[in-house]
C-alpha cells in the first residue's frame, strides 16, 4: 500500500468537505474516491488493438523462447556509453 500526503488550502478543504458530505464520506475517503475514478476513466481511454494471427504466433513464440531461457536480457544503463 502506498501512502500519499497532500496539503490543501482551507478553501480546497471546505470544497472537498461539502462534496464529501453529500456522499457521506470524509475528506480523505472522498479524495481517494475522486483519484480512483479519474484513474479508471483514464485507463479506459488507452487505445488497444487486436493482434493479427501472424502477430499472435510471433508473440507466443517469443514467450516460449523467453520461458526456455533462449532470450537475452539487458541491464538498463549498463551499455550506455554516454555516461563515460
Amino acid at each position: 500500500m502506498t501512502k500519499l500526503q497532500i496539503t490543501l488550502t482551507d478553501q480546497e478543504t471546505q470544497l472537498l468537505s461539502m462534496r464529501a458530505a453529500v456522499l457521506g464520506y470524509d475528506v480523505t475517503k472522498y479524495a481517494k474516491f475522486v483519484l480512483a475514478q479519474d484513474a479508471a476513466e483514464q485507463s479506459a481511454s488507452i487505445p488497444t488493438f487486436k493482434a493479427t494471427p501472424k502477430m499472435e504466433k510471433m508473440i507466443k513464440k517469443g514467450l516460449e523462447e523467453y520461458r526456455q531461457g533462449k532470450t537475452k536480457t539487458w541491464a538498463l544503463g549498463k551499455y550506455d556509453d554516454s555516461r563515460n
